[in-house]
């Protein structure tokens, strides 16, 4: 029995199913003429904005309205996925009122799994069909009950029972479910026979005697036993079928033929190397095509490690089911080229050999002969000798010395001149705006390289003018050693922007969306724009994917359906830890980044260790006061000790309460200023007598003033970037003028590059460096503005703040100078999880003009990553490359997001 709250009741899904009916039903009663939009109203809207709804209608007062717009608004209002019923109606006459009335879909708020079910609740609601969130369809319903017997069947429950009810809520278009799943009695696993091989295997299996009979890990255990095999060397194992049948499950196996391969004579290249070239496990079968072909790869091998006169050997020998092969290896001498000449060219041999693969006193690959003679004639083609003719390299090899010589021979035949150029098919666009795109000129050789990027150049230009149907072909006539070439343009038809339609920001709202958009209605389609704009919304953080799709043409227009899906905007990071200096330690924050669907960001950070507690509050509004002005505020609260390292007895006391308050603003697309006020009330206490701190760092002390900054950001992704740059500089002053009672100028700036190497793997880069310098009556910076290095965010391998100057007692003093690297190689390993090697070095100086790059501290390590949608939870080890006496062998760093 499922009870109901007195503000929610039940509803069968056949009333859900009448709704239903009304699906795509597009009414409209509106004059045949068109009439001037006086008055709108609208009845029954809930999940979308008014101005989001009447910009998809199309309508708006003051506008004038027909039959076959309000059909199109219609029409493209249902791509929205959330209406089942939109109803237009107006009067007639020239001014008319228009009334909206629509019925939304109903969504799944939450569903509840009750019943006597063995599974866990959790697992049930994985296995459903129908999600949390989900626009309610109960043509669904019968299929998703069907599907979730039949997949708890498999797991061993074939007697399940599953049963629904509606619950509708008060808040409007939203329901709850009530599953009642009854799985019965379970099939239970008595006794496992195996055939085919030993009972052994048994051991690799997780399904057990006694387990319920789950075909699920039924079917892993078979891949196990399957791999298994194949790792013994064993050609396409079959492993079933099964058979489960009164608790008895039986398996067939069949481990095939086994193979076992040796190579002798190679000592170049291992025979881990080799072997890991050969086809046979491959495609799972052994054959003379498949020998050839394996000698044939070795070769290859050995040829591109500089043996041309290697000679392999195969002996193969079978007995019952088992297949021995013997690879016997003659791999000859290391060969080296000599000299590479030409013969019959008049371009610069310099020229020439830059082209080649084969180098001047590089190992000498036969493989490569052919390669190298095919790219000097697509050089020569590009050059304009269309009749190029290159032969076969001659080679001569000098036995006392190792190495090759290569001779090519080439007949470069008459160089071909561009004649004119013609260009044709234009009616939109002007001759001499496609002739200012062609920039080659009659009497320049001809290069079909140069005719392809004009080509390129020609339909890039006419997409941005709206015409993504050009199509460009190049017509070449050779007459006398000319080319005569004509562009031929196909323009297509012009085509503008319509409307931009936007599903899944479920919980990010339409006006958010809108900012990153650019107002493109009605002006020339350009694919450019559509990417720029995935780009910006990437740039927000709220979404893991952004699909555009180009709807169909109507009126010379396109529309847009963009299908967002939205991010867990919600992230806790918690760490713990420990090192020498500060002990036990722990993290643990909470951020939210879209507040109120407005993209606004909060967060609250909890720094805890022996030495030290810190509280971080922070708020961004992304559009202040309505405008394109970002404003961040953060809240500081930190009280922290500094303790002799040898006797941990307390050296001094600090406590600091800062707040930061100021502005951003993006001058371009890639620059973005910054101006913050910072105001902190800095007290320093429990001071021991022998230490000696700054005039500033005595009692209570208030420093205030500006920071300016300015940051350069090309990133493809904020998290997760594979290209692009990040980089910035930043300024700190202050002085009486800002009521600080220490005066100082601080600069400070970065520079972060990456650059994807190949798919999955990137390489980061950052340099970062500052300068500090007291004015007036400051001669020293107070301690809490000096630099410090080490900790999870610069060096790695060093604790938190523990590089660079140190008293006499060995507590790090911090300095006005620092420099630091960091190198990473970033690879993903698939789902979600990543590997990293790392590089980091620097240090800190007590003054500017003590910086010295000779005394970079330099750590390297490993690193483990787990993506999430606000970055990745990030485990480090940093090893010390130049340990110093007394000091650890390095350190482990827990964090969330990159080092930078």
């Amino acid at each position: 029995m499922i009870r109901k709250s007195p503000a929610s009741k039940k509803i069968s899904c056949r009333f859900m199913i009448i709704a239903a009916i009304f699906c795509h039903v597009m009414f409209f009663a509106v004059p045949s003429y068109a009439s001037i939009v006086d008055e709108i109203k609208i009845h029954g809207l809930y999940s979308m904005g008014e101005n989001e709804l009447l910009y998809l209608l199309d309508i708006e007062p003051g506008k004038r309205i027909d039959a076959g717009t309000i059909t199109m608004g219609i029409k493209r209002a249902f791509l929205k996925g959330i209406f089942q019923d939109i109803r237009v109606q107006a009067g007639d006459g020239e001014r008319v009122k228009v009334t909206i009335n629509v019925v939304e879909r109903y969504r799944i708020d939450d569903i509840y799994v009750e019943g006597d079910h063995a599974p866990s609740k959790r697992t049930v609601k994985k296995l459903f069909l129908l999600k949390e969130g989900d626009i309610l369809k109960c043509v669904m319903f019968g299929e998703a009950e069907r599907d979730l017997e039949r997949k708890l069947a498999i797991r061993g429950y074939p007697e399940t029972r599953v049963n629904k009810e509606i619950e509708k809520l008060k808040k409007p278009y939203n329901v709850n479910l009530h599953l009642r799943v009854d799985t019965g009695i379970p099939d239970v696993i008595k006794k496992i026979n195996i055939s085919g091989a030993t009972n052994d295997v048994v051991d690799m299996m997780k399904l057990s005697e006694g387990d319920v009979f789950d075909q699920t890990l039924l079917r892993k255990d078979l891949e196990r036993i399957k791999i298994f095999f194949k790792k013994k060397g064993h050609f396409n194992p079959v492993v079933g079928p099964y058979n489960f049948t009164n608790g008895t499950l039986d398996i067939a196996i069949n481990p095939g033929r086994r193979l076992t391969i040796t190579v002798e004579g190679n000592e170049s290249i291992s025979s881990k190397t080799l072997m890991k070239e050969l086809p046979f496990f491959e495609v799972e079968d052994f054959s003379d095509v498949l020998v050839d072909e394996a000698v044939h790869r070795m070769l290859s091998l050995y040829h591109a490690d500089g043996h041309p006169f290697v000679q392999i050997a195969p002996v193969v020998t079978t007995k019952d089911n088992l297949i021995s092969a013997n690879f016997f290896v003659y791999e000859g001498p290391e060969v080296k080229i000599d000299k590479i000449s030409f013969k019959g060219n008049s371009l610069p041999e310099k020229s020439l050999k830059e082209i080649l693969s084969l180098k001047e006193g590089g190992i000498f690959n036969p493989d490569l002969l052919e390669n190298d003679r095919e790219a000097l004639r697509d050089f020569y083609n590009a050059l304009g000798y269309l009749s190029a003719h290159i032969e076969e390299p001659e080679t001569g090899y000098h036995e006392d010395l190792n190495k090759m010589g290569v001779t090519i021979k080439i007949n470069e035949g008459l160089q071909t001149k561009i004649g004119n150029i013609n260009v044709v098919g234009m009616s939109e666009i002007s001759e001499e705006e496609i002739r200012n795109l062609i920039r080659i000129k009659p009497g320049d050789a001809y290069n079909e390289i140069d005719l392809s990027d004009v080509r390129y150049r020609i339909i890039e230009f006419y997409n941005s003018k709206g015409f993504p149907g050009v199509k460009v072909s190049v017509e070449r006539e050779f007459e006398d050693g000319q080319a005569f070439v004509t562009f031929d343009i196909e323009e297509g038809p012009h085509i503008l922007f319509g409307k931009t339609i936007i599903t899944g920001n479920d919980k990010t709202r339409y006006k958010v969306l809108r900012r990153a958009l650019e107002p493109k209605e009605d002006n020339p389609f350009d694919y450019g724009i559509l990417t720029r704009e995935r780009q910006r919304l990437y740039k927000l953080g709220l979404f893991t994917d952004i699909e555009m799709e180009v709807l169909d043409r109507y009126d010379s227009r396109k529309d847009v359906l963009m299908k967002l899906r939205e991010g867990n905007a919600g992230a806790v990071e918690l760490s713990l830890g420990y090192a020498e200096y500060e002990r036990l330690r722990g993290i643990l924050g909470v951020s939210y980044r879209n507040l109120f669907g407005m993209n606004r960001q909060a967060s609250a950070r909890l720094e805890l260790s022996s030495l030290e507690k810190r509280l971080v509050l922070q708020y961004y509004e992304p559009w202040f006061a309505g405008r394109n002005i970002p404003f961040r505020t953060f809240i500081l609260s930190e009280e922290k000790k500094e303790i002799n390292i040898d006797t941990r007895e307390t050296r001094y006391r600090l406590r600091r309460n800062s707040a930061t308050a100021g502005f951003e603003k993006k001058l371009s697309n890639t620059i973005k200023s910054e101006l913050y006020y910072e105001f902190s009330l800095v007290e320093t206490f429990d001071v021991q007598p022998d230490v000696i701190l700054s005039r500033e760092d005595t009692g209570t002390l208030v420093i205030s003033g500006l920071r300016f900054g300015l940051i350069y950001d090309t990133r493809d992704h904020p998290f997760y970037p594979r290209k692009g740059i990040l980089s910035g500089i930043s300024a700190k002053l202050t002085g009486p003028v800002f009521f600080s009672e220490t005066d100082f100028l601080k600069v400070m700036l970065h520079f972060n590059i990456y650059h994807e190497l190949t798919r999955g793997v990137v390489l980061a880069a950052s340099l970062r460096g500052g300068v500090a310098q007291g004015y007036g009556e400051t001669r020293e910076l107070p301690i809490v503005e000096r630099f410090f290095l080490g900790g999870r965010t610069t060096v790695r391998g060093y604790d938190q703040d523990t590089l660079g100057p140190k008293g006499s007692d060995g507590t790090p003093t911090g300095g006005n100078a620092f420099l630091m690297e960091n190198l990473e190689i970033r690879t993903s390993l698939g789902r979600g999880i990543g590997l990293v090697a790392f590089l980091d070095g620097g240090n800190v100086w007590v003054k500017t003009e003590e910086m010295n790059l000779a005394d970079f501290k330099f750590t390297a390590g490993l690193g483990l990553r787990y993506n999430t949608p606000v970055g990745p939870i990030r485990i480090d080890y940093g090893h010390k490359l130049q340990r110093e006496e007394d000091e650890s062998s390095g350190e482990i760093h827990f964090s969330i997001g990159h080092a930078f």
